[in-house]
Parts: C-alpha cells; structure tokens; sequence
C-alpha cells in the first residue's frame, strides 16, 4: 500500500500511463492524489479525466486550467487558442465530468501524512487551516445551484492583495486566484499574475521564499518553470513540465522518493 502524488498532467495520458506502469500502481491498494491541471494544452484530456475520474482511491485538488473548462463547458468563457480539450467539450460524458469536476475541492490537507495538496501554493499570509476554510467557501459556491454565476467572475488580476473583508464574488476570486494561478508574491502578500518564469519581478518573490513553519509539508504543481525545485525541504513543486516536452512526475509519501518519466513525442 502506496501513496503517490502526481504534478499536473495536463492531457498527458500516455505519460501518465507509463508513470502508473512505473509505479507499479495497483488500483486496489494504492492512493493518488493529484496536483489539478488534469487537462488541457495535452494531446489527450477525455482519456485523462476519464482514467482518473474512475479510479478507486484516487484524489484530486483543481487547478486554473480544470476550473476553465468548467468555465468553457458552461457557456461562460469563450475557448482560447491554446486549448485543446475539445475532446472533451464534444464527448456524451461532458455533464458527467463538469459534475465532477465541480465536486473536487481547491485545497485538501491529510492528517494521516501531515501535508497539504494544493494546485498553485499557500500564500504565506495565511496559515493551512485559514486555506482550508477559504478553500470550502470557493468549493461550497462551486457546487451549488450559483456555480456559474461564479465561473463568470472568476477571471480577472484584481484585488492583488486579500483583505478578510472581501464579499461576494471578488472574494472568491481572489481566493481562487490564490490556490490555483500565484507564483509570485510581495512580503505583503500581494500577488503578480503575468509573470511565469523563474525571473523575479521587482518588489515579489516566488510565494514559497516567504517564511512558513517546517511542519506545513505542502506539495503543489502549475509552476512546470521550476523543473521540480523549490529549494524548501517542505514545499514540493511536481510540475515537471510533461507537456512542454519534459517529464511527469510522482512522489511517494511513504518513502519520500521522486518518478518521473519522460515526455513522448514532445
């Protein structure tokens, strides 16, 4: 009995495949957690969500690019160019998978490894049990009957910075820009969205430089730049950049081992 946490596979489905076979994954005793980015950009996405949404023991956090398929399938965000869901924007299963998709949660923490998924990070302005909480109304809006009043407010930079006096939703916006887009943080906790390399805009810092306690273990994805480092023994990057031709990987949290395997035909 394994448990592996998997960076963003992001219509990866041969990759994953092979990293599943890597493993040696068994389905009946063997735990997943997925990062979010489950789709898009990849060549593959209905058989990627289809594979993981069926899977026994199997967990998933969302990311910005799940969340804007949901956005897309519900008639409120035109596809962008770069997308490449269309796969599953066309399939019979679409109603099943946005329903899923919507159920999912933006941050989950395990008492039993002591550690928390999340999609993009935890800004250091707020602990894990405070990214719990507001984690939950996000989830709660998401999967009631408003959900797609909140898709429509979803997008957009601004406020850069929470306040707990944010309502309605700008609140969820800001949370959700928070769990599933941040690299890029002040000291204050502002964020900076438009940057995605590793080259520090002035005045921010990549969110995890910020001090946190060496008990928050937080494994996070979206940002494939990193190529899997952080430089923090504590917080975990496993978006390895599969889609951009590089690899997919696993960690396992009982051994504390990295797999990874390469792109194909990448």
């Amino acid at each position: 009995m394994s448990s592996y946490v998997i960076g963003d596979v992001q219509g990866c489905y041969d990759e994953l495949c092979a990293l599943l076979a890597k493993i040696n994954f068994n389905a009946q005793s063997d735990t997943l957690y997925f990062l979010g980015d489950l789709i898009n950009r990849g060549p593959k996405n209905l058989e990627t969500i289809n594979l993981i949404r069926t899977l026994p023991n199997c967990n998933t956090v969302l990311g910005n690019h799940d969340l804007h398929l949901l956005a897309v399938a519900s008639g409120c965000r035109d596809p962008s160019k770069k997308d490449t869901f269309d796969d599953i924007l066309n399939s019979s299963e679409l109603p099943e998978i946005a329903d899923w998709l919507r159920q999912q949660p933006l941050v989950h923490s395990s008492d039993e490894f002591n550690c928390t998924f999340v999609h993009a990070g935890i800004p250091h302005i707020w602990t894990i049990e405070k990214a719990n909480l507001l984690s939950r109304e996000v989830e709660t809006v998401l999967r009631g009957n408003d959900f797609v009043e909140f898709l429509k407010n979803m997008y957009g930079n601004t406020p850069s910075t929470w306040d707990d006096t944010l309502q309605g939703s700008i609140r969820h916006r800001t949370i959700t820009n928070y769990l599933t887009r941040m690299r890029f943080s002040s000291a204050q906790g502002e964020l900076e969205l438009s940057h995605k390399s590793k080259n520090e805009p002035e005045g921010f810092s990549p969110w995890f430089n910020f001090s946190r306690t060496q008990n928050d273990l937080i494994l996070f994805g979206h940002w494939a730049a990193l190529e899997g480092a952080s430089g923090k023994d504590n917080l975990l990057a496993l978006d390895t950049g599969c889609v951009w031709g590089r690899e997919l990987t696993a960690y396992c949290l009982e051994t504390k081992r990295r797999f990874s395997v390469s792109a194909i035909n990448r």
